[in-house]
């Protein structure tokens, strides 16, 4: 990776700038270690101690060491080269939010696309795509790089489901976020970073909480509770919780800005929809189309639409509007889904010996929840059709797919909506476990200790596919006299609701590991203690995804028993992994002129996987203290990420991709030149019927492929400046640099096609499938494949900013204000640039920094948050306020493919607390999205709600009280 050294130059220049101007002026939020704990309601770094603060080699000796998020040391400052934000209990009480996803997904760390618990539509991050959402997950996204790039932990060890609403918020003490690549650490998946949840331990007592909250619209009401219980004693603590909490649904339309589906059009903004109706979208030829005056499509064909009447006769039908006729979706879909989530956790460690103690952390989620769509929408592609000779159909021409043989006629398209079934929809139920067990020891009376970790998960989603339309059954009631152009009668709604199915899809995955290590001094240097930390895993991970027989897709034909958008594939697999690594910290310099402290820290990681073979992996990083208050600090890894069992073993869906043929309008000599591109395309050929044409993703094991692990570099350079003379004053600045090549991602069909044109060799010729010269649809795209490729770049590079200052107590006159604290955590994300076809023909790098786009999300430019704390006696408060900069819509232009400004967000929260020593309880209320902000627009973007859900709030303004009481 090339660095410039002109920028690198300046960027030195300009943090030790911004470090002076945090010492001249700047409120800074809370020492770590001068308070024992985060400021209330701040995401600062946990290496923002005060350099004061940092023990000397010979204090180090009487210490016990941790083990710090993002290294394997164990270590007794915390202060290291890995730039790591800490989210504390009282971050979390203070925002009120009942589900961990809801907190972390605020990081201005974090960006992009990642599922989450309000949005409807975007799934469960699960084995298909057909997946309509609702499932209740909540996923991150460090660096806006996606939620596959991000790896979770708890206590260091991965956990088998990344959806961190499973995960109870009383079990936890704090959460660590590392926004930098950390493989050589962790291994796979750790692209962008880590979030790593740490257990509460040692706690004693009984705590019992109340929650509930509304919005100013009076609706999206939350409540629950939980229950935490917990014992030490002189062996060993254990600590065991309940947690409940349940949503109600909100429907888009209670809210001005998803009420319709949005269109921008020419510059026009449209409120539309769907251009499947009721009244149906019914293709016929011209010598029909010419009674009504209908325009005419260049294919000489019209569509028509049910006016008045049952539809028996020509005068009951006029011609089809186009953006009038549409069909509102969204007055179907959730901007809240309706969820119920259980937990329940024990943890408890026990010393069996001076030298060994047994530990094990166990806990279960269920979550039950639910996704709605609007009625089905149908066509004849579903795999039906109406015969010319039916009674019902007074056209005289048979609507069907393709052309049936023997009816020249045939082949004339025919969509409509059945209403009369009712809403579509989507219930799933969730169960994920975990379990964490092993044994810890020491080496006699030695520096080293050792561990012994047993890490086992099991997740199950089961989903049911409510009012589905059997098609068996839906051809059988139109053979039958149903007359299927009149959607309004009741009778044909009863005669349909007699030929539906409940389709279910049954995802199960398992996680298994043991992983053994050490860690020790090694031998004295004059700088300090050189130490070493060692160890191997094994990992086996298998996926189930079982569909049942009636939605089950048949490529040869792509339909299933049901609808088309509900058809699936199974899909099943497994793979392993064995893993060696190893870290080193070496002293350099200690005490010396310019060098307070001088470190090295050396890390590599071997890990060989049962599909793609051996990667090995490395990081080199420093740590400098020029003086006791100033830390430099610096890392360079290797990051790699191996193809997940999703990319590797999905089985087929269908999507329904935009196509801009290359075979359109080629002489016969030009075809030649594309053989295998354009089989059996004729000359001069017109293109497809439609532009959008049936694509089929998959894993790559479907389609004969293979798929290799992704890599990069991760690069950060940070400064950490905790001035003596204003203990409680922090701050740090870091600059990151993110590189990756062979992507996995699926492949367009857009690309497959020029890829084959460009290079009639290419390896993506055989996903594309054409009509052959026996169908009237001769050199139409039948289907192409779409399955997850190794393919792409992409550079990543930003700044992060943390400050942070408890300010020192002070009274005004003999008015004491009580105390405060200030915190500041920004990141800017300078350049985002993808290469999503590198050394093809065409091939262009693009920055997607400052923009929004369905392929990566959100990557705003700037993010921030800041926190202002009071307490005082029994009273506390909290204001907190968040900003996600203005951005770019790209393309947002239906027509002309044009740009359209997305605007900036300010979120405000306030947070009012009690307490009531007598009856040992705390009282809590709050409101968030104070100024009742509406999210900026996106405009058909596919998420049904006409804005980004992964990143702005769409609820408004909502209340929220809390009582806890401690026995």
């Amino acid at each position: 990776m090339k660095h410039d050294m002109n920028r690198l130059s300046l960027a030195v220049r300009l943090a030790l700038t911004v470090g002076a101007l945090a010492v001249a002026g700047t409120l800074q939020a809370q020492d770590a270690a001068n308070a024992g704990a985060q400021p209330s309601g701040t995401q600062q770094s946990d290496t923002q101690q005060s350099a004061t603060q940092a023990p000397s080699q010979s204090k180090a000796k009487t210490l016990q060491g941790m083990v710090v998020t993002g290294s394997l040391i164990r270590r007794v400052d915390a202060e290291t080269s890995s730039p790591v934000v800490t989210i504390d209990r009282s971050n979390i009480d203070n925002s009120g939010k009942p589900t961990l996803g809801d907190v972390l997904q605020q990081l201005p760390s974090i960006s992009g696309n990642a599922t989450n618990t309000q949005n409807n539509s975007n799934g469960g991050g699960g084995a298909s795509p057909l997946l309509e959402g609702g499932d209740g997950a909540a996923r991150v996204s460090l660096r806006g790089l996606g939620e596959t790039r991000t790896l979770v932990l708890i206590d260091g060890q991965r956990m088998a489901n990344q959806d961190i609403n499973m995960i109870p918020q009383n079990m936890i003490e704090r959460v660590d976020v590392l926004a930098e690549g950390a493989s050589t650490v962790y291994g796979s998946d750790a692209i962008g970073g880590v979030v790593n949840f740490i257990l509460r331990k040692d706690y004693k007592g009984a705590e019992f909480s109340l929650n509930d909250g509304i919005s100013s619209h009076g609706d999206g009401q939350r409540r629950g509770f939980n229950f935490t219980v917990g014992d030490s004693g002189e062996k060993g603590n254990i600590v065991a919780g309940l947690n409940y909490n349940k949503y109600d649904s909100v429907l888009a339309t209670k809210r001005s800005f998803s009420a319709h589906q949005l269109y921008l059009s020419s510059g026009v903004v449209t409120a539309a929809g769907s251009g499947t109706i009721p009244t149906g979208r019914i293709q016929v030829p011209s010598s029909i189309a010419n009674q009504y005056g209908c325009a005419l499509k260049p294919n000489g064909t019209a569509y028509l639409t049910l006016q008045q009447g049952n539809g028996s006769a020509l005068g009951d039908y006029r011609c089809y509007g186009g953006a009038g006729d549409t069909y509102n979706y969204n007055a179907y879909n959730y901007i809240q889904t309706e969820q119920e989530r259980t937990d329940g956790f024990v943890l408890g460690n026990y010393q069996l010996s001076d030298n060994l103690k047994f530990f094990a952390d166990m806990f279960y989620n269920r979550t039950v929840s639910s996704g709605q769509d609007a009625p089905a929408p149908t066509g004849v592609g579903d795999g039906w059709h109406v015969l010319s000779s039916n009674p019902i159909n007074p056209f005289g021409v048979t609507f069907s797919a393709n052309g049936i043989p023997g009816d020249p006629n045939s082949g004339y398209a025919f969509n409509t909506r059945l209403t009369g079934l009712g809403t579509r929809l989507h219930t799933f139920t969730t169960t994920n476990a975990q379990v964490m067990t092993g044994l810890r020891g020491n080496f006699g009376q030695s520096s080293w200790t050792w561990d012994a970790i047993i890490d086992y998960g099991h997740h199950n989603r089961i989903q049911r596919d409510y009012n589905e339309v059997n098609i068996a059954a839906f051809q059988a009631a139109i053979d039958s006299g149903v007359n299927v152009f009149n959607q309004a009668d009741p009778s044909v709604t009863a005669a349909l609701k007699s030929g539906v199915d409940t389709p279910v899809y049954t995802m199960t995955n398992s996680m298994r590991q043991l992983q053994l290590d050490a860690s020790g001094d090694l031998w004295s240097l004059p700088a300090g203690t050189m130490q070493l930390s060692v160890g191997g895993l094994y990992r086996k991970q298998t996926m189930n995804y079982d569909v049942t027989s009636d939605a089950i897709l048949d490529i040869a034909t792509g339909n299933c028993q049901i609808l088309q958008e509900a058809c699936g594939s199974p899909g099943r697999g497994s793979y392993n992994v064995k893993e060696l690594f190893a870290e080193t910290l070496i002293p350099l310099l200690s005490n010396v002129p310019w060098a307070y402290s001088l470190n090295l820290d050396l890390g590599i990681r071997s890990s060989d996987y049962s599909t793609t073979g051996t990667t090995t992996n490395k990081k080199i990083a420093v740590e400098w203290r020029p003086i006791a208050d100033l830390l430099v600090r610096g890392t360079v890894s290797q990051v790699f990420r191996a193809p997940n069992l999703d990319e590797l073993y999905d089985g087929y869906t269908i999507g329904g991709p935009v196509l801009s043929d290359p075979c359109i309008n080629l002489t016969s000599g030009q075809l030649a030149q594309h053989a295998n591109a354009c089989q059996y395309v004729p000359p001069g050929w017109g293109g497809n019927p439609i532009a959008q044409v049936t694509s089929y993703y998959s894993g790559a094991v479907p389609t004969g492929s293979s798929l290799k692990p992704e890599h990069g570099k991760s690069v950060d350079i940070g400064f950490v400046y905790s001035p003596s003379a204003l203990p409680g004053l922090s701050s740090s600045l870091d600059f990151w640099h993110i590189y990756l090549t062979d992507m996995l991602t699926p492949i367009t069909a857009q690309t497959v096609a020029n890829s084959c044109f460009a290079n009639n060799g290419s390896p993506y010729c055989s996903y594309i499938h054409r009509y052959d010269n026996t169908s009237k649809l001769a050199g139409a795209v039948f289907y192409i494949n779409t399955p997850v490729v190794n393919l792409g770049n992409l550079s990543t590079t930003g700044v992060d900013f943390t400050v942070g200052y408890q300010i020192p107590h002070f009274n005004l006159g003999s008015v004491n204000p009580g105390n405060f604290k200030v915190g500041l955590n920004t990141s800017y994300t300078s350049t985002y640039k993808n290469d999503a076809t590198p050394g093809q023909p065409g091939a262009q790098t693009i920055n997607y920094a400052g923009t929004y786009t369905q392929q990566f999300g959100n990557i705003a430019r700037w993010r921030g948050t800041a926190t202002l704390n009071w307490n005082m006696g029994h009273w506390s408060a909290q204001w907190q306020t968040r900003y996600i900069h203005r951005l770019t819509d790209l393309n947002a232009d239906f027509t002309t493919g044009a740009n359209a400004p997305m605007g900036g967000a300010v979120y405000h929260s306030i947070q009012l607390g009690y307490a009531v020593p007598a009856i040992h309880t705390r009282f809590d209320i709050g409101v968030d999205n104070l100024n009742n902000k509406i999210p900026p627009l996106v405009y058909q973007n596919g998420a049904n709600y006409n804005v980004d859900t992964a990143t702005y709030d769409t609820l408004g303004r909502y209340y929220w009280a809390r009582a806890t009481v401690k026995f």
